[in-house]
């Protein structure tokens, strides 16, 4: 029969064989791996832990981890720990820079949970370090590109709105400049010209009428540029109401344009009509020549 100090021999035998694999087990991990007691103060580190903050065990235990923590993030590590820890977190989770004695420098990502006792009492904690300066510094890298794309993104935004800004400035000159070399020549055709074929077309007779009549229909076309543009808003207007259309936007007196033309003030009035009601007009109370030369603008 075993005596009870050869028990207890032999279970203090079995602690420290368990003891020893518990070791390997431990120190053989990747991972860094420390124990707290109850109240907070490191009791065990693992070799990973030693070797990934390039201390001793004896340099790490109590509060020596902490001075591997970068200053910056300290304090805010050491502020969630013990708000983690008078709440029962049953996890602490963190991300914090460190640097070793060497100048090394990195990230780590903390894990840490309670251990409790059979009788749920609190023994300490558990805790795990893991490397990720690599994931750390791809995440750093990638928000860099995105926000050289971005700028980029902004750059080429705000060089399109200067060039869309220029552009607009250009066309509007260029319509300007085209109407006012469209008034300018409509003036001195109706000025200089016109008259004189008036005046040709009188003393012309026999074959010379033909070119009297091709000279006028040469320079209708120069200065109807915007014919096509009434003929688009209604197709069904008549050669005879276009001739009238285009004196109108000229200015010219019911009057004139009939003296004009060599027909009766009557006729004129009744393409009038037909004009106001092919183009919508006829119910509405819309002047007649600012409507055709908001067409020969547009």
């Amino acid at each position: 029969m075993r005596t009870p100090d050869a028990r207890l021999r032999e279970l203090e035998s079995e602690l420290a064989s368990l003891r020893a694999r518990m070791r390997v087990l431990v120190d053989g991990s990747p991972l860094g791996i420390f124990f707290d007691d109850a109240q907070d103060k490191c009791v065990f580190v693992n070799t990973t832990f030693c070797e990934m903050m390039e201390l001793s065990e004896a340099e790490a235990l109590g509060d020596g981890w902490a001075r591997t923590v970068h200053a910056e993030d300290l304090p805010g590590l050491l502020r969630e720990r013990a708000r983690a820890v008078s709440e029962g977190a049953a996890l602490f989770r963190a991300e914090y820079r460190y640097v070793c004695p060497s100048g090394r420098t990195g990230w780590v990502e903390e894990q840490t949970r309670p251990v409790h006792g059979a009788g749920g009492e609190l023994l300490g904690y558990v805790g795990t370090l893991a490397e990720i300066t690599a994931r750390k510094n791809e995440e750093a890298l990638l928000a860099r590109h995105s926000e050289e794309l971005e700028e980029r993104v902004r750059e080429r935004t705000a060089e399109l709105s200067g060039m869309n800004v220029a552009l607009e400035v250009l066309l509007r000159k260029r319509a300007e400049d085209r109407e006012e070399l469209e008034r300018a020549v409509l003036a001195n055709v109706r000025r200089r010209i016109l008259p004189a074929l008036e005046r040709l077309e009188a003393a012309c007779r026999g074959e010379a009428e033909p070119l009297a009549a091709e000279i006028r229909h040469g320079l209708q076309e120069l200065t109807d540029p915007f014919r096509h543009r009434l003929s688009t808003a209604c197709q069904d207007l008549t050669p005879a109401e276009l001739r009238v259309a285009d004196l109108i936007r000229e200015g010219l007196s019911t009057k004139e344009i009939a003296a004009r033309l060599g027909v009766g003030t009557s006729t004129v009035d009744t393409h009038r009509h037909g004009i106001r009601r092919k183009l919508g007009l006829d119910t509405r109370r819309a002047n007649l020549r600012a409507y055709l030369l908001s067409l020969g603008a547009s």
